[in-house]
């Protein structure tokens, strides 16, 4: 039986994958900073809250919009050049911010702004699906696990590198048209680093008028219908969506929780919650390097469960309780954040390894669009009410009821999990489990 070599050092040495990983890092880095420096423009134009939930909107609504149609685009056409020309695109998109600054002013420029954002998201909408469908083929089911892990491992650090460092040093530095720049320099450098990998063969057939909107209606469906078929599938989708909502909400809630909940300084949130990172770094190393032992839902779910407890920990931390005046308070709280960090990567890295053996490449690309249409739709929803829901009832008494319902959520999905456990192999043998499950939903 041949041994793989399933180490990140074997996954960086195969080219084309590196050449893909370092697009990654770039255009990620990009994203990341893009949506800092949107943000401070707005704040600097308008100091306006209400103008700020129309920024987010401006780039979060394609997500939702696109994200289906992105799906069918990429399982019909090379991968490749979506992903070249959706980068290129957003070169342009993020050069017009710095000459939409020079010519308008007031009313017209906002609206542009806003216009000029949704458009570069909704290019980014296909880039991402692409990209997601590209890995598997460069590096084959047996190291995908381990290349999953790389690509999440990059995509904490682009986001700390894009938010925390390039967007607020060049904002500092260069002033808000040379962060622009600097954000399209890196989507160009994405670009000439994605025209290296290898072509992979299109897809499309080219049909006409309403026949092809008939057919990409149709495709459309038929990507929905495979998902709703499978249930390893919809339980990967289900702890994907809302680890990815439970994330965004505790982003919104952390000043508050800091202030509120903890007696500290909203700026200082970031000390409490940074171990979150740690805790995410180490799991995703430790899933790439080990995880293939395991089957993948086993894993997920067990993250998944685990962070119940985790947030009734951090609900706890509200209310007066004669604990805490045995346990330092911050410091249990930080170790409960690692806690969560850990649980997040380990919910996330297999699901989303799950999404990817599980379809065939002739849907792969509309069932990752499905996780990402999914995601933001549940997602928006918390990020515009989840704050005033708080601000009503109590940060903790929020974070007690999310507790609650992950346990419901829980329970299903590790059901689910643990109910082929007989299977050769029982938590072990992935391989094994995946064809078992294959052959049980294929009846």
């Amino acid at each position: 039986m041949m041994v793989h070599d399933r180490t990140f050092a074997a996954v960086v040495k195969n080219r084309d994958f590196f050449v893909l990983w370092m697009a990654q890092i770039l255009s990620q880095t990009a994203q990341n900073g893009i949506h800092y420096v949107q943000i401070v423009l707005i704040e600097t134009l308008t100091g306006s809250t209400a103008h700020m939930a129309v920024m987010i909107l401006s780039f979060s609504l394609p997500a939702v919009i696109f994200s289906s149609v992105a799906g069918v685009a990429v399982d019909r056409l090379s991968n490749k050049r979506v992903m070249l020309a959706s980068n290129a695109i957003r070169v342009l998109t993020v050069a017009l911010y710095i000459v939409i600054l020079d010519r308008l002013e007031g009313w017209s420029l906002l609206l542009v702004i806003y216009a000029v954002t949704f458009l570069s998201s909704a290019v980014g909408q296909f880039f991402a699906p692409a990209e997601a469908t590209t890995i598997p083929l460069l590096v084959g089911e047996e190291r995908l696990l381990t290349a999953n892990s790389l690509f999440n491992l990059t995509l904490i650090g682009t986001q700390v590198i894009g938010l925390v460092i390039v967007a607020p040093l060049s904002v500092k530095v260069l002033g808000i048209k040379g962060s622009f720049a600097t954000v399209a320099l890196m989507y160009l450098l994405a670009t000439v680093l994605l025209s290296q990998i290898p072509r992979d063969k299109p897809r499309l057939v080219v049909e006409a008028g309403a026949s092809m909107l008939k057919t990409a209606w149709e495709e459309l469906r038929e990507g929905w219908r495979y998902v709703a078929g499978k249930r390893s599938i919809l339980i990967a989708l289900s702890q994907l969506t809302m680890t990815t909502s439970l994330l965004m909400m505790m982003a919104m809630l952390a000043p508050g929780y800091a202030t509120r909940v903890l007696g500290m300084r909203p700026e200082d949130a970031i000390f409490v919650f940074a171990p979150a990172g740690i805790g995410m770094l180490a799991t995703t190393f430790l899933v790439g390097r080990f995880g293939y032992r395991f089957r993948r839902e086993v894993m997920s779910s067990l993250g998944f469960s685990v962070m119940v407890a985790t947030f009734f920990g951090l609900g706890l931390a509200g209310f007066d309780l004669a604990l805490w005046s045995v346990i330092p308070k911050v410091p249990a709280i930080m170790a409960v954040s690692m806690t969560l960090g850990a649980e997040i990567a380990l919910v996330v890295i297999p699901s989303e390894t799950l999404l990817q053996e599980k379809s065939p490449p002739e849907l792969r690309g509309r069932v990752i669009a499905v996780y990402f249409l999914m995601a933001n739709l549940v997602a928006i929803p918390v990020m515009l009410t989840v704050g005033t829901v708080a601000d009503q009832i109590g940060i903790p008494q929020v974070i007690m009821g999310v507790a609650l319902c992950l346990m419901v959520i829980a329970g299903v999905t590790t059901y689910h999990a643990f109910k082929y456990r007989g299977v050769e192999g029982g938590l072990f043998e992935a391989g094994a489990a995946i064809e078992y499950y294959s052959n049980a939903e294929n009846g």
